[in-house]
């Protein structure tokens, strides 16, 4: 809920800025400046990237709602599996019932009697995946954040375009209008920036780090499950994989382990 509420007060400091600076809402609200900037961007942001990927989106929100991965809950989790393993052997895991996907994949194979080099091939190739998927994910807001203050700028040059194109210097009211014709162009700009930098791009930049939580999770269960088909001692293995973890506090998600 970080992320939503980081928008949220985001959005009541620049209100409660604005009162403060004397000035009235209603000033800011214009739909027609609304319009030439959001629905270009979401219409651009449609054509960049295929139907599939957009109807993931309503996931992407089920994923900032959600769970974080923690990694010390991987950690026990294959602890267990591997004092398992070594008291009953690797066919007790046919009845694990594990929620994570990718270690239940991996428990399959490794009951299958697969060797060590194929389980570790076939984790990879879904880690890669899993990257592919979040990658462009990201790429959609990221894209949004750049197409928002682009046509905030188009919004501004227009409504300027217009109010020069109207510009009488022999009528007074037109003269003594044109502080507000011109703050009135700026709204698009200012609209373009807000939904850039308070929206588009903090959603961007979570799911970035919800990526590398996950895959830090999903590199420690490859790693881990291998161990266990190596023979490690459960114990060695716990260590091997704390080690992973920040000395800080065991929470702080280092950049992408390598297989």
């Amino acid at each position: 809920m970080l992320t939503f509420a980081g928008i949220v007060i985001s959005f009541v400091c620049i209100v409660v800025g604005i009162i403060f600076l004397d000035g009235q809402l209603g000033d800011f609200l214009d739909p027609a400046s609304f319009l030439m900037v959001i629905v270009p961007t979401i219409a651009c942001v449609v054509g960049s990237f295929p139907m599939a990927t957009l109807k993931k989106i309503p996931a992407h929100f089920k994923v900032l709602l959600g769970k974080e991965y923690d990694p010390t809950e991987y950690i026990d989790k294959i602890v267990q599996l591997a004092e398992k393993a070594r008291r009953e052997g690797l066919l007790a895991f046919e009845k694990e019932q594990v929620d994570d996907q990718l270690m239940a994949y991996a428990l399959r194979m490794m009951v299958d009697g697969l060797d060590k080099f194929s389980v570790k091939f076939a984790l990879e190739d879904c880690i890669n995946g899993i990257k592919e998927r979040h990658a462009e994910a990201a790429s959609i807001y990221d894209k949004a954040g750049m197409f928002a203050p682009a046509f905030g700028m188009v919004g501004t040059v227009v409504s300027l375009i217009n109010m020069l194109m109207n510009l009488d210097f022999a009528d007074p009211n037109a003269i003594n209008a044109l502080g507000a014709n011109m703050s009135a162009a700026l709204i698009t700009t200012l609209y373009g920036s807000l939904f850039a930098n308070i929206i588009f791009l903090p959603i961007a930049s979570k799911l970035k780090i919800l990526h590398k939580k996950e895959i830090f999770c999903k590199t420690m269960v490859c790693n881990g499950l291998l161990s266990i088909l190596n023979g490690d001692n459960p114990r060695v293995i716990k260590d091997y994989l704390v080690e992973q973890l920040s000395a800080d506090d065991g929470r702080v998600f280092k950049d992408e382990q390598k297989s």
